[in-house]
């Protein structure tokens, strides 16, 4: 997989989230190899990360640093494009408790 980062404000990331939604549509086989995660910042900003089976698809996303998988964060605040069962983002990826989830 290829991964990408980019810092958005609050909702400037869905182009993205759409563009992500289309080519994970167009091609169905791979479609656990797209996953688009973020983490929260302060100030209403968040750090987004996609990934995707192969750098062609990577080209489309303009902007995004390619990131190395170790660069990736291990807890995450939030999944907006995946599947959170499969092996593709449980090997990678946990989602941040809250503390209510505590209670």
């Amino acid at each position: 997989m290829v991964w990408g980062k980019r810092r958005f404000s609050y909702a400037d990331y869905s182009p993205y989230f759409d563009l992500m939604r289309k080519l994970r549509q167009a091609d169905p086989t791979p479609y656990r190899q797209f996953i688009m995660i973020s983490t929260e910042r302060v100030g209403g900003e968040s750090d987004y990360y996609v990934g995707v089976p192969n750098e062609t698809f990577m080209d489309a996303f303009d902007g995004f640093e390619r990131v190395e998988e170790s660069m990736l964060p291990k807890v995450i605040d939030a999944l907006h494009i995946g599947d959170a069962t499969s092996d593709e983002f449980t090997s990678r990826f946990e989602f941040k408790h809250s503390e209510r989830d505590a209670e």
